[in-house]
C-alpha cells in the first residue's frame, strides 16, 4: 500500500534556487559527472550523484533548513552531550522510534544546536523513505490566519499525519492576545493529540526552560495539558552562535 499525504506549500519555505543550486554543485564536486555533457540535475548522474541529489530533493521537501544540510551531529558537535545522546537513541532504530511515536521538547537557551538536532534527526528520517516536517511555530501561526481555506486544510492534515513532525521556536511572542492565543492553543492541541493517539513521532524545541510558564492567557492550559505527555529535556551549555560570531570578528 503507498500511501502519500498532499503537501502543502504553506509549509514549504526552502527557496527553489538554492535548491537547484545545491542540485547542481553536487555535479560540480563530482570527478566523473563535471567531465560529462550529458548530465542534468536529474538526469544521467553517476550512482553516488544520484543518491546525493535524491537525499537533497527529500530534505528540501521535508522544509529543513539548508544551512542545516551538510552539518551532521556525527561530525565535531561540541555541545549538550545530552543532545547527541538522544539524537543517536532516535535514529538508530527508526522503525522502532516510529513505532513507539515518542513526543521530545528540547528546552535550552539560544544557539546550543537543538535546531542542528531536529534537522539531523528529519535527514535520516527521509533518507529512509520515512515522510518528515520541519516547521515553526511562526509557520502554523500564519497558516492558522490564512485566508486560503485549500491549502490551510492541507497544512492541518499535513501536521496530522506527517510521519516525522518537528516545531521548532516553540515559545510565546508570536501569541498576540488572548483571542490568538485560544485560537493556536485549540490548533495545537488537536495536532498533539491526534499525533499522540496515533503513535507519531513528534519533536519541539524552546528557547524557554519552563515551557508552561513562559505562555500566559487562554492557551497556557492547553499547554499544560499537553505538556503531561511530553518528555522534557534540558539542554544546557553555551551559545555557539556567539562564539562563531567572535571567531569571525577576531579573524578580521
Amino acid at each position: 500500500m503507498n500511501f502519500q499525504i498532499s503537501r502543502s506549500q504553506a509549509l514549504q519555505c526552502v527557496p527553489q534556487r538554492k535548491l537547484v543550486e545545491a542540485l547542481e554543485q553536487t555535479i560540480r564536486n563530482c570527478p566523473e559527472c563535471s567531465k560529462r555533457t550529458d548530465v542534468k540535475i536529474d538526469q544521467n548522474l553517476c550512482n553516488n550523484c544520484s543518491v546525493r541529489n535524491k537525499a537533497i530533493n527529500r530534505y528540501a521537501e521535508a522544509n529543513i533548513p539548508i544551512r542545516y544540510w551538510p552539518l551532521e551531529m556525527s561530525i565535531g558537535f561540541e555541545g549538550d552531550p545530552i543532545l547527541l545522546k538522544e539524537y543517536n537513541e532516535i535514529i538508530i532504530d527508526l522503525r522502532k522510534t516510529y513505532n513507539k511515536g515518542p513526543a521530545i521538547c528540547f528546552a535550552g537557551g539560544h544557539g546550543l544546536g537543538k535546531t542542528l538536532l531536529l534537522s539531523n534527526i528529519l535527514k535520516r528520517v527521509v533518507e529512509k523513505g520515512y515522510s518528515g516536517l520541519y516547521t515553526t511555530l511562526s509557520d502554523i501561526v500564519s497558516i492558522a490566519t490564512s485566508r486560503e481555506y485549500d491549502d490551510r486544510d492541507t497544512a492541518r492534515k499535513e501536521l496530522l499525519l506527517i510521519d516525522f513532525l518537528a516545531i521548532d521556536e516553540f515559545d510565546p511572542r508570536y501569541m498576540a492576545n488572548d483571542k490568538s492565543s485560544d485560537l493556536f492553543g485549540k490548533i495545537l492541541e488537536e495536532v498533539f493529540r491526534s499525533r499522540a493517539q496515533n503513535c507519531l513521532p513528534t519533536f519541539f524545541c524552546t528557547n524557554s526552560p519552563n515551557v508552561v510558564e513562559s505562555f500566559t492567557g487562554n492557551i497556557k492550559q492547553s499547554i499544560s495539558s499537553l505538556m503531561n505527555y511530553i518528555r522534557v529535556v534540558a539542554v544546557l551549555g553555551k551559545d555557539f552562535r556567539k562564539q562563531e560570531k567572535q571567531e569571525r570578528q577576531e579573524l578580521k
